[in-house]
C-alpha cells in the first residue's frame, strides 16, 4: 500500500514534517560540541607545547648556567660561583621534572625528555660535580683537558635541548594549523547545515502549506459557499485524520442545513398554498397532500370542531374510512380527544405497549399515531391525527408537523373570519336576512342566469303596514321584535332557493328565480296570510293588533331589463296595493292597477 502523508494524522503529519529539521538540528549541535571539543583539545595542545618551549629554554638557560659557573670556579675560584651552580642545578631538575610532566601521553617526547634529563644527569656526574669538587679540594685538574670535555658534554646537552625546543615549537606550530583547520571546517559545516536547515524550513513550508493548508482553505471555502447558500461545495477528500472527521462532519452539517432548507422551502409553499384557499375542503385537500409527500404517513384524518353540537366530525382522510363510519364520521364529545382536552399533541410511538386516545374513532391496531390539535388565536378549532410505523414521531418530526399545523390553523381561521366578514357586511344584524348591498349583487346575477336561460326572475316588494305607529305607540323595542319575526316568518314560508332580503326599514324584498307572475302571486300570498297569523308579545297586558304586509310583484324582464327598473316596477305595485287599502298583493301593471 503507497505511504501518503494526507492520510496520516495532523499529529504524524507534523512528526513526520519536524523529523527533517530537527535531524538537521541535531547534527549542527552534534558538529557544533564536535568543533568545540576539536579547538579545546587544539587550544590544550597548543598551550603544552607553549609550556614545553618555554621550560625548555629555561632548562637550556639553567645547562647554560651551570657549565658557566662550573667555568668560572675552576678559573676565579669564587664560591658565589658554586651557588649559583647549585641554584641553576636545583632549577633543571625543577624544569626536567615539569617538562616530563607535559610529555605524559607522549611517549617520543617523553623519551626525549627522559634522554635530555639522563644527559644533564651525566654531565654533573661525569663533569661538573666531580671538577668543582676537586678544585673545591685545591687538586687542580687539568683545566684544559677538563674544559675541553666540558665543551663536549655541554654541546651534545644543548644540541638535545633545541632539537627538543624545535621539536615543541614544530608541534606548536602543528597545532595551530590544526586548529585553524578544524575551525573553518565547522564554520564550512556550520554554514552548510544552516543552508540545509533553511532548505528544510522551506521544505516543511511548502509540506504545511500542501498538507495542512490546503485542507483549511478548502474548508473554508465551502463554509463562504454554504453562506452563500450552496449546501453543496467540493469538501476535502475522505481521509482517516482530523481533517477527514472535519469534512465529514461538515457534510454532515451541510447535508442537515440542505434538508432543513428543503423543509423550509416545502413549509413555505404549503402555507403559500393554504393562504391562497378560498374554502375549507381546498385547505383539507392541500393538508392531505403537502402531509403524504413529507411524512408518508399510513392515514390522515382531519377532524373539525363543531362547539354547538359538541363533537369532532372527520371531514377529510388520506384513506377512506371504514364502511361503518362514513355515514357517521363522528367523535362524540370534544373531549374524548386527548389532543383537543389538553390543548397540545398527543402522540403514541406503538398502540401495542402505549396507553390509547380515550376517544378511539378508527385508531390503528399497529404502529404509532400523533394527534395534534388546529388552534387559531388560542381557539381549537379541530385536530389532525397522523398514522405511520412504530416510533415514527421524533422530536424533529413533531416539531416540522406542528409548522404544518400552525399554518392549516391560520389558514382555516383566516377563511372563517373572512366568511364572517362577508356576511357581516351582507347580514342585516337586526333581522339576519341579507341586506340591500347584498340584494342588488345577488339580484343582478340571477338576472345573468335568467337572461342566458330565457327565464323570469320574480321580485316582491313588501311593507309592513303601519309600522311607523307600532314604534310610536309600543316603542321601537317592540318594534325591533315585530321586524325579526316578521323576518322568520317569509323564511319560513318560502323554498330555500328563494332569497328575503331587508331592502330598508320595514321594507322587505323577495327573489323567486324561475317564477312568474301568477307563481309570485301565490307565493306573496302565502306570506300574507302568514305574516296575519303571526304574534308578537307586547310586552303588556294589553295584547299588539293584528300586523299585515302590503306586497307588489314585478318580473323581470317582463317589468324592465335592468334591476332599478325592475325594482321601481315592485315598489310601484307595492304602492298600488297601500292605495288599495293594504294587506293585499299587487301586480305591476304598466298605467295600470292589478290586483290578485
Amino acid at each position: 500500500m503507497p505511504f501518503s502523508l494526507r492520510k496520516l494524522k495532523i499529529r504524524e503529519q507534523l512528526l513526520v514534517l519536524t523529523l527533517p529539521p530537527l535531524f538537521v538540528l541535531l547534527t549542527s549541535v552534534g558538529l557544533f560540541f564536535y568543533a568545540y571539543w576539536l579547538a579545546t583539545r587544539s587550544s590544550r595542545t597548543i598551550v603544552r607545547t607553549e609550556e614545553s618551549v618555554a621550560h625548555g629554554e629555561t632548562l637550556l638557560r639553567n645547562v647554560t648556567e651551570m657549565d658557566a659557573a662550573t667555568r668560572g670556579y675552576l678559573l676565579l675560584k669564587r664560591p658565589s660561583l658554586l651557588r649559583a651552580y647549585a641554584t641553576a642545578a636545583r632549577s633543571a631538575s625543577r624544569e626536567l621534572a615539569i617538562l616530563l610532566g607535559l610529555a605524559q601521553g607522549n611517549t617520543y617526547e617523553s623519551q626525549q625528555v627522559a634522554a635530555v634529563q639522563s644527559a644533564v644527569n651525566q654531565m654533573e656526574a661525569d663533569w661538573a660535580n666531580p671538577a668543582l669538587i676537586e678544585a673545591e679540594q685545591g687538586q687542580l685538574p687539568d683545566l684544559a683537558e677538563t674544559l675541553k670535555a666540558g665543551n663536549a658534554r655541554v654541546a651534545a646537552l644543548r644540541a638535545q635541548l633545541l632539537d627538543l625546543l624545535a621539536q615543541n615549537r614544530a608541534a606548536s606550530s602543528d597545532a595551530v594549523i590544526q586548529t585553524d583547520r578544524v575551525m573553518s571546517r565547522a564554520l564550512l559545516l556550520g554554514v552548510g547545515m544552516a543552508i540545509l536547515f533553511g532548505a528544510a524550513l522551506l521544505l516543511l513550508t511548502r509540506l504545511v502549506t500542501s498538507t495542512i493548508g490546503l485542507p483549511v482553505r478548502q474548508l473554508i471555502d465551502a463554509s463562504e459557499r454554504v453562506g452563500r447558500g450552496d449546501f453543496q461545495p467540493p469538501l476535502p477528500p475522505p481521509v482517516e485524520n482530523e481533517f477527514g472527521v472535519l469534512s465529514k462532519s461538515f457534510a454532515n452539517m451541510t447535508a442537515a442545513l440542505r434538508r432543513e432548507r428543503e423543509e423550509l422551502s416545502a413549509l413555505k409553499r404549503f402555507t403559500e398554498a393554504v393562504t391562497q384557499c378560498t374554502s375549507e375542503n381546498e385547505v383539507y385537500d392541500h393538508v392531505l397532500h403537502s402531509l403524504q409527500q413529507r411524512f408518508q404517513p399510513q392515514q390522515v384524518i382531519i377532524f373539525k370542531l363543531k362547539p354547538e353540537e359538541d363533537f369532532l366530525e372527520a371531514v377529510a382522510t388520506l384513506v377512506p374510512l371504514p364502511a361503518e363510519l362514513r355515514d357517521w364520521p363522528v367523535m362524540e364529545g370534544r373531549y374524548s380527544c386527548k389532543a383537543v382536552r389538553m390543548g397540545r399533541p398527543f402522540r403514541v410511538n406503538d398502540v401495542t405497549e402505549e396507553p390509547l386516545c380515550p376517544g378511539r374513532f378508527a385508531l390503528p391496531t399497529a404502529g404509532s399515531y400523533y394527534c395534534g390539535p388546529l388552534i387559531a388565536g388560542g381557539i381549537i378549532i379541530g385536530a389532525i391525527r397522523l398514522q405511520g410505523a412504530k416510533g415514527m414521531w421524533t422530536p424533529e418530526r413533531e416539531s416540522l408537523l406542528e409548522s404544518y399545523l400552525s399554518a392549516a390553523s391560520t389558514a382555516l381561521s383566516n377563511l372563517r373570519l373572512l366568511q364572517t366578514m362577508r356576511e357581516q357586511a351582507n347580514i342585516d344584524s337586526l333581522t339576519g336576512l341579507y341586506n340591500r348591498r347584498f340584494l342588488e349583487e345577488y339580484a343582478r346575477k340571477l338576472m345573468a342566469m335568467a337572461r342566458r336561460k330565457e327565464s323570469p326572475l320574480g321580485f316582491i316588494m313588501m311593507d309592513l303596514d303601519h309600522f311607523k305607529s307600532f314604534n310610536d305607540i309600543y316603542g321601537h323595542e317592540i318594534g325591533d321584535h315585530i321586524l325579526r319575526q316578521f323576518a322568520k316568518t317569509v323564511t319560513q314560508t318560502m323554498r330555500e332557493t328563494n332569497l328575503t332580503a331587508r331592502f330598508g326599514g320595514e321594507e322587505f324584498v323577495v327573489l323567486l328565480p324561475d317564477t312568474g307572475a301568477k307563481a309570485c302571486v301565490l307565493v306573496a300570498e302565502r306570506i300574507r296570510k302568514a305574516v296575519t297569523h303571526m304574534a308578537v308579545p307586547s310586552g303588556t297586558e294589553k295584547p299588539l293588533p293584528q300586523i299585515t304586509v302590503s306586497l307588489g310583484i314585478a318580473v323581470y324582464p317582463d317589468h324592465g331589463t335592468e334591476l332599478e327598473e325592475v325594482l321601481q316596477a315592485s315598489d310601484k305595485a307595492l304602492y298600488e296595493s297601500k292605495r288599495a287599502g293594504r294587506n293585499r298583493t299587487s301586480v305591476y301593471v304598466e298605467d295600470a292597477e292589478a290586483t290578485g
